[in-house]
């Protein structure tokens, strides 16, 4: 198959796994990957990826390689293995906009580069550097950074992979632009692999497909990587809230007292992220169900996987002319793509697209 040529918008934690991800399968293009849940989408296996540029604001990466760009120090995911053919994709500047808002201005500094940056700028470089797919993992509450990224790509005619929660396949008006325009475009806000929204909305589709009555829920969350640092803003952490809401009312929970969303930072955990999900429901003769679970998980790593899929669903879509928001393969990959659905209809649409 033909390489697919990725840029990422942000190369922060989640970049990172997902680049070395890439280096894994790189290296050895047959082997089993732990968490790789195709093989192989519309043809495309992850060896198949190619990350060709990068855009950033950070002072500590624009102007770098990729690879070592990895190396500044609000990095925190795990290094579990070095990158290979595309350590040497350069990271370019991004236009600054919101993407520093809040918390995060006080640990990155911005580069001057950024100050001159703008979306004609980003969109040169995604045609000069061929890319098929943008993929957004900028931080939560940077709407214009957003916006202006899925505008660049769309001037570029490069697809779109929203990992972010800010609102881009859900915006009808883009969306329609997208397909005019033949471009496909994949969002909103990833759903991580087996993370705290995975969890939750498997336990609420379980007890609903028994037939009980959901009572009430949470889902708390907490971390110490750069995104609970920002998401400790109650600012940014809005749609943040709004999109997992979204998550669970596609599992069929309608009505019904709940939370869910990050409520903390604690600086020590690092990459590390908790959750701590309760369900309450009513069972036969008004008998009471109570799950509390606690699940315990490396946060970036644990997008990595969805990403890889997300690429690669991206691809296939534009070489089936699919365009605008893509529906068949997004309800498993994003908490809030325009149509949600629970976990086992997305998990079979999916496949389904995959093959």
């Amino acid at each position: 198959m033909k390489a697919i040529r990725v840029a990422l918008a942000g190369t922060g934690n989640c970049a990172w796994s997902f680049s070395q991800f890439v280096a894994q399968a790189q290296a050895d293009p047959e082997a089993s990957l732990p968490g790789l849940m195709c093989r192989t989408v519309g043809g495309y296996r992850l060896a198949d990826v190619r990350v060709v540029a990068a855009f950033d604001v950070d002072a500590d990466k624009v102007g770098r390689p990729l690879a070592a760009a990895f190396e500044a120090p609000t990095i925190s995911a795990t290094r579990f293995s070095d990158l290979g053919a595309d350590r040497d994709a350069p990271v370019l500047a991004a236009p600054l906009l919101d993407g520093l808002a809040g918390p995060l201005g006080e640990v990155i500094t911005p580069a001057g580069e950024a100050r001159d940056a703008t979306s004609e700028s980003v969109a040169k470089a995604l045609v000069e550097h061929d890319v098929d797919v943008l993929v957004i993992t900028l931080p939560t509450g940077a709407a214009q950074a957003v916006r202006m990224f899925a505008e660049a790509a769309l001037t570029a005619g490069a697809a779109v992979v929203n990992c972010t929660p800010e609102v881009v396949a859900r915006d009808a008006g883009l969306s329609a632009r997208f397909a005019d325009a033949g471009v496909p475009l994949l969002g909103d806000d990833l759903r991580s692999h087996v993370g705290a929204t995975t969890l939750h909305t498997a336990l609420i589709e379980l007890l609903l497909g028994r037939g009980l009555e959901l009572d009430s829920t949470y889902q708390l969350n907490v971390g110490g990587n750069t995104d609970f640092l920002n998401l400790a803003d109650a600012t940014r952490s809005a749609t943040k809230f709004t999109s997992k809401a979204n998550a669970l009312r596609a599992a069929g929970m309608t009505d019904v007292s709940g939370v869910a969303g990050p409520t903390g930072f604690i600086g020590h955990l690092a990459d590390t992220k908790l959750c701590f999900a309760n369900v309450r429901a009513t069972s036969v003769l008004g008998s009471e169900v109570q799950i509390d679970v606690k699940l315990t998980v490396e946060d970036s790593p644990n997008a990595a996987g969805v990403i890889a899929n997300a690429v690669r669903a991206a691809k296939t879509a534009a070489d089936r002319n699919l365009s605008g928001a893509v529906h068949g393969p997004a309800p498993m990959l994003f908490k809030s793509p325009p149509n949600g659905l629970p976990e086992s209809q997305a998990r079979a649409a999916f496949l389904d697209f995959a093959s």
